[in-house]
């Protein structure tokens, strides 16, 4: 069938050459019958005539199109918005996609603007036939709105279509959007959350490309999803991610090396957990400067059968480095040694817990508990389960 597009009539006066559309008749002819309708007057065409014609079975692009333009040139009249979602997008299933433009231009004549629920059928037909999504935006009446753009992003999202969001966002910039984190965030995160994070991490190179880097907060945000998911391909990715943002100049602070930490104890990676508290050593104080969370992460990410000496060392590391313990650090060696059967060396680190002033809190008690009632040491544990007892009784 030939395109409509291509069927421009010269029109028999000057009078009927106002019109923008190519397709439009001479308004000399007669309304076209609609679809199982009997032939009725032009003044008689209203919006409910139309988006029948429009919807009816079998009806060509031609037909409609006809309909579409006899209604419009009755006095005061003016097609509804259900007219124009129909009517776009039957034309875009049909890959009339330069009748679908001229239409979205054509708009504002009837005092109307496209929104979400209109362009979302269009954004997925351009999709399906190869063509970006800038081409289908430009003809929208400008200026685009930013609620627009950032609504379309969400609902693409909301209905798993990424793709589809991830090419809109990337051509915000040739419709005069700045591509913000609001915008790229949800399509980052729903990659994430399909296990996909190696898709993530180029798309957030692709916007590094485009200008568009995220700060070191969103970064931090990422990393730590990564991590706690799990597993040596999560902190693979999560390095990706460091070495990514380094490249685009963004300097990892204490948080993201902390989370690294973590990341690596959590997957069983010590040796590698070790790596990145040197690196932080190394860089000094400063935002990269190791704090109490970073040796904390550190010591539980030793195996416990390494608890005894590697677990010792640690402690005695970041004390010399000048980093106060805490009552986590205390915690997580009193564990670690009393399953190794080193109770006498957790009453050392209580005794020494004690006369630093660092009172022990409830998950501190039931390790020691655990560690007491695993070793035989029943009077002690019914001790430190008094003490326990009584700290409860004196917080409430």
């Amino acid at each position: 069938m030939r395109s409509f597009e291509l069927l421009r009539r010269t029109p028999p006066t000057a009078a009927h050459s106002r019109t923008e559309l190519p397709w439009l008749p001479p308004s000399s002819r007669r309304n076209p019958r609609l679809p199982g309708a009997a032939d009725k007057p032009s003044h008689s065409l209203s919006n409910a005539a139309v988006l029948r014609a429009v919807k009816a079975a079998g009806a060509t692009p031609r037909q409609i199109l006809a309909v579409y333009s006899a209604a419009a040139r009755q006095p005061g009249f003016r097609h509804d918005l259900p007219t124009y979602q129909a009517l776009t997008s039957a034309l875009a299933l049909r890959r009339r996609f330069r009748a679908v433009e001229l239409l979205l231009a054509r708009m504002p004549r009837d005092g109307l603007r496209p929104g979400p629920a209109l362009v979302l059928p269009l954004l997925r037909a351009y999709s399906a036939a190869g063509r970006p999504p800038d081409a289908l935006l430009r003809s929208c009446p400008l200026p685009l709105s930013d609620r627009l753009f950032s609504a379309l992003i969400h609902d693409l999202l909301r209905s798993g279509d990424l793709d589809i969001a991830g090419s809109l966002l990337l051509s915000g910039d040739n419709l005069g959007f700045p591509i913000k984190s609001r915008h790229y965030s949800g399509i980052v995160r729903a990659h994430c959350d399909r296990g996909a994070v190696r898709s993530a991490v180029e798309f957030l190179g692709l916007l590094a490309t485009r200008g568009s880097v995220p700060d070191v907060f969103f970064y931090g945000s990422l990393i730590r999803d990564i991590c706690r998911s799990g597993g040596s391909d999560a902190v693979d990715a999560a390095f990706e991610v460091v070495d990514q943002m380094k490249r685009n100049g963004r300097e990892p602070d204490v948080v993201i090396w902390n989370t690294l930490v973590h990341g690596c104890a959590k997957a069983g990676q010590w040796s590698r957990a070790e790596e990145v508290v040197a690196e932080m050593e190394r860089k000094g104080g400063g935002a990269a400067g190791t704090d109490a969370g970073t040796y904390n992460a550190l010591i539980s990410a030793i195996p416990h059968r390494q608890m005894v000496q590697d677990g010792i060392l640690a402690f005695r590391r970041m004390v010399e480095k000048g980093v106060s313990p805490d009552v986590v650090t205390f915690s997580i060696l009193i564990g670690g040694l009393g399953r190794a059967g080193r109770v006498w060396e957790c009453n050392t680190l209580l005794g020494k817990m004690v006369r630093l002033g660092i009172p022990p809190d409830i998950a501190c008690y039931k390790i020691l508990l655990s560690v007491y009632r695993s070793n035989a040491m029943n009077d002690d544990a019914s001790a430190v389960r008094r003490v326990f007892e009584v700290g409860v009784d004196q917080s409430e």
